[in-house]
């Protein structure tokens, strides 16, 4: 396993329409995690919640989470971030929809991005990082081929 790389190693990692993981702590000490649509922007993760998503009011109480996004396939690529969201609904539609498009062109082509958003302004999202951590396993890979 190859540690401490940086995001720009990943290459093209957040390019793809894979979901990240979100993971929320709540009150009771329990933790919320669920799949999550995003894009890499200017070094960070931002997300689109729409209006009615219960993420708004959780993050809102605690705005700490933590994000995993990693592919399934050789060299399993992957980006931890653990930090604190601040939202706004500062161009809700405009930057929802560039969230939404990669995923709405990959799995449902045949509907409008727009399908995916609120009618009314929801949330974007942006993750602050505090700690990000990078990897992946190209060397155990070559490692293991080796006889």
């Amino acid at each position: 396993m190859r540690r401490g790389l940086e995001p720009s190693d990943l290459g093209d990692l957040f390019e793809q329409a894979l979901a990240a993981v979100m993971s929320i702590g709540l009150a009771d000490g329990s933790v919320f995690s669920r799949p999550v649509w995003h894009r890499w922007i200017d070094g960070r993760f931002v997300f689109q919640f729409p209006a009615e998503d219960r993420k708004i009011s959780m993050l809102g109480r605690d705005p700490r989470t933590t994000v995993v996004l990693a592919e399934n396939a050789f060299p399993y690529r992957a980006i931890e971030v653990r930090g604190r969201i601040t939202m706004s609904t500062r161009r809700y539609h405009e930057i929802g929809a560039a969230i939404c498009r990669p995923y709405v062109e990959a799995f449902d082509p045949n509907t409008d991005v727009s399908a995916y958003l609120s009618a009314e302004p929801g949330m974007i999202g942006e993750l602050n990082a505090q700690i990000t951590n990078c990897w992946d396993y190209a060397d155990d890979f070559r490692r293991s081929r080796v006889t």
